[in-house]
C-alpha cells in the first residue's frame, strides 16, 4: 500500500494545523518527516484497504507531526516526559488511569502523549489483537 501524500494529509487535517511556507507554520517538509518517521511504526498489514490504511496513517503522521513540533519548541533544552497518571497544582488535583496495555508497551505510551496518537491507538488495538479459539480434538495414542 501507498503511504499518504502531503496533499491527503493536509485535506484530512485541514482545521487542525496552520500551514504555510515559513517556520511560524506547518511546512510541507514537516509533514514529509512525520511520514517517513510514521513508515516506521504503520503496519500495513493490519488494514484492509489503501483508504483505511492511509486515513490511519495519517493520524499516526499528525501525532508525529505535533511531538515534533513541541520538540523544536524546546530545542536543545527540551525532555521527554513519560505518561502521568496524576496532577496537582495548588488544590486542584486531576487523576487518571492509563490502561496497563498501554503503560506496559513504550510505543503505545508514546502514541498516547496527543489526541492523535491516541486515535490512532483506538484504530489499531483492535485489529492488532489476535483472535483466539478453540477446535475439540484429541492426540493419538
Amino acid at each position: 500500500m501507498n503511504k499518504p501524500t502531503i496533499e491527503e494529509f493536509k485535506a484530512q487535517f485541514v482545521r487542525d494545523f496552520s500551514y504555510g511556507t515559513t517556520s511560524d507554520k506547518v511546512m510541507d517538509s514537516d509533514i514529509a518527516t512525520a511520514i517517513v518517521q510514521s513508515a516506521f511504526t504503520a503496519n500495513e498489514n493490519l488494514f484492509e484497504d489503501e483508504t483505511s490504511y492511509k486515513f490511519a496513517f495519517n493520524y499516526l503522521a499528525a501525532h508525529n507531526l505535533v511531538m515534533n513540533l513541541r520538540g523544536s519548541s524546546q530545542g536543545v533544552g527540551g525532555s521527554y516526559s513519560w505518561l502521568e497518571s496524576s496532577k496537582s497544582v495548588g488544590s486542584v488535583s486531576q487523576s487518571f488511569q492509563i490502561p496497563e496495555q498501554i503503560m506496559k508497551n513504550p510505543v503505545f505510551a508514546m502514541l498516547s502523549k496527543t489526541t492523535y496518537g491516541a486515535y490512532y491507538l483506538s484504530l489499531i488495538l483492535p485489529l492488532a489483537s489476535g483472535q483466539i479459539g478453540t477446535v475439540a480434538g484429541s492426540t493419538q495414542s
